[in-house]
């Protein structure tokens, strides 16, 4: 078992003992949250300044600076990554000067009164991130690799209008039978087979001589989901959204660097004709 990050928690520490402790904690790579009454100033490849206000301020010990309004989920400002750190203080308040080398830019942060000052050491997440797709993420992937579902199958549309609502996908089979493919990004439960069954017998009415199939695509399904799917002559095709994901963000690096060179061939060629 690891051991527990150490912590130091200060309330309404004045400028001199909030300007030393800041000082500290960015020499040591430590991580800091403050609650501040501060102004902010940006130069770089812009510019922008932001009065006296209230406001969360979070210094990472990778250099990475953020400032936060009381609301809203986004920072007003923000440095991805500082190479300098300074801190500083100047007319009863603590500057903190954020440097970026490449490209330049600078992140003034004038600290007039702190109200939190904690300052954290050992703070450890090795945890990997994993980011699902969502079902219409997952559907456009199906339709670019029908065979993940089954050989053989030909996409016929996307979300197409069935009765209320809209099929995910319509295909035919190596049979040429119609097959009606509803995706879930979650465990499929007894309305999903429902929803999947409403739709083929909306289509079998359409077409009351053509053979139609429906399957249902998710990660998962509970077993009376899977049951009555059984009992309806439905078909369950079971995938990993993790391993879809995975592949379509390779599909989209090969794609961007095909562009690439693409486009270099391109300009090489021109190169060429110009000579």
């Amino acid at each position: 078992m690891s051991e527990k990050p150490h912590t130091l928690v200060l309330h309404n520490p004045g400028i001199d003992e909030a300007a030393r402790e800041i000082a500290q904690g960015v020499a040591q790579k430590d991580f800091m949250i403050m609650l501040a009454r501060c102004s902010v100033e940006y130069e770089g490849r812009g510019a922008s300044k932001l009065g006296p206000g209230d406001r969360l301020i979070i210094v990472k010990p990778d250099g990475a600076v953020l400032v936060h309004r009381p609301m809203g989920y986004s920072p007003v400002n923000w440095q991805p990554e500082s190479h300098v750190i300074n801190v500083d203080v100047l007319k009863d308040a603590v500057v903190l000067r954020s440097v970026r080398r490449r490209p330049k830019e600078i992140l003034v942060i004038r600290l007039e009164q702190v109200y939190l000052l904690v300052r954290a050491k050992g703070l450890t997440d090795k945890a990997e991130f994993i980011e699902y797709m969502d079902e219409a993420e997952i559907s456009d992937y199906i339709a670019r690799h029908p065979e993940v579902v089954e050989q053989g199958l030909q996409i016929i549309s996307r979300e197409r209008r069935v009765g209320e609502g809209y099929v995910d996908i319509l295909a035919r089979d190596r049979s040429n039978n119609y097959v009606v493919i509803e995706v879930k990004r979650i465990t499929a439960n007894e309305d999903a087979v429902k929803q999947l069954y409403s739709y083929v017998e909306e289509l079998r009415k359409a077409n009351p001589e053509a053979p139609i199939r429906g399957i249902l695509v998710a990660p998962s399904i509970t077993k009376d989901a899977l049951i009555l799917l059984n009992s309806l002559g439905l078909e369950y095709k079971q995938i990993d959204p993790v391993k879809l994901h995975k592949e379509a963000r390779k599909e989209k690096q090969s794609k961007h660097s095909r562009s690439l060179l693409e486009y270099l061939g391109k300009k090489e060629e021109s190169l060429r004709r110009r000579r």
